[in-house]
């Protein structure tokens, strides 16, 4: 598998799920705490009765297991984390009827089979399936998790196209789809996600060839865009980068970019993270350059020419500026 770069989040996920997990659901459902034990009960045994979940047993309270989480008066599950459990069999159904279940964590583990029968936990609202060995679509009623905020399907093997449902999270600020086998289209239906600040699709080169979606110019949210290795072609429409002023991180390296560098992309004033390294694109660099908390600017292995612009001497806080492998001068 590869090695995700370490700027994914700001986070670090153990400091985020600990974040997550302290947040109460927004409408607790009454549910008999022993009722709740018997279905976790199941599960595990379903799950092979891993060793890493020998705590839970039927003479103890599920609240006290290291790896759920109960409302602060410990009358409901709200809570599991599963992450680093060596688990090897699938999530079954039962699962889903944990009624008040907003955060479900089956990252880092050996999970196989096709997307998990859990579309029927209605308050679910983070997500995280990372690293397993997950195959086939991503289900077309996805949106049936209407309540989702948070959703990490990183390093699986999903395939097909990202179902245009996935448009109606409309809670969603966190998606990340990345290295996977998707071999379809852009969902164009992203761009209704207007809550979305973190999007991530990179290291999936069986899309099919296809630009950058106009429809992401609505994102006004969003701040963190990595698509490296996905075969975007075309021009990067300056209509789109113009109305993403909230960009701090841009990741487009490792496409079939073609043409100029939108003027608007280095007046991004938030803008911190530019990597636009091997494409194909053309022409000068733009000369007029207000993102002034640019840390770290890669345009190297592209055709651009002309001078260097003067305007790089105002980024003060630049540590990498990388521009060899253009035609350059100055």
């Amino acid at each position: 598998m590869l090695n995700l770069p370490f700027l994914i989040a700001k986070i670090p996920l153990p400091a985020l799920f600990l974040l997550l997990l302290s947040l109460p659901p927004l409408h607790v459902i009454s549910q008999n705490l022993d009722d709740e034990r018997s279905i976790l009960l199941d599960v595990k045994q379903k799950q092979g009765n891993p060793p890493s979940l020998q705590s839970w047993n039927s003479s103890s309270s599920p609240c006290g297991w290291l790896e759920i989480t109960c409302t602060t008066n410990n009358t409901t599950v709200t809570a599991i984390s599963l992450s680093h459990k060596s688990i090897t069999q699938k999530i079954p159904a039962r699962i889903c009827e944990l009624k008040n279940l907003t955060v479900l964590d089956g990252s880092y583990n050996y999970i196989p089979g096709e997307f998990p029968d859990i579309l029927d936990i209605s308050n679910l609202e983070y997500l995280l399936l990372l690293q397993n060995s997950f195959a086939g679509p991503i289900p077309t009623d996805i949106d049936r998790l209407s309540r989702l905020r948070y959703l990490d399907l990183t390093e699986n093997y999903f395939s097909g196209d990202i179902p245009a449902s996935i448009g109606q999270l409309r809670e969603l600020y966190y998606l990340f789809l990345v290295q996977n086998e998707f071999n379809g289209t852009w969902p164009t239906e992203i761009g209704n996600l207007a809550n979305l600040e973190r999007l991530a699709m990179a290291y999936n080169d069986k899309f099919l060839l296809a630009s950058l979606p106009k429809e992401f110019g609505v994102l006004k949210k969003l701040k963190y865009l990595w698509i490296t290795q996905t075969n975007l072609t075309g021009e990067i429409r300056e209509t789109v980068i113009n109305n993403l002023s909230s960009l701090e991180h841009v990741d487009l390296a490792l496409n079939n970019l073609s043409g100029p560098i939108p003027g608007g992309l280095l007046m991004l004033k938030n803008l911190t993270y530019l990597y636009l390294h091997n494409n194909r694109l053309s022409g000068p660099i733009p000369s007029s350059v207000e993102a002034l908390n640019s840390k770290d600017v890669d345009l190297s292995n592209n055709n651009l020419t002309g001078p260097i612009p003067e305007g790089t001497v105002k980024l003060q806080n630049l540590t990498v500026l990388s521009l060899f492998w253009n035609q350059l001068s100055g």
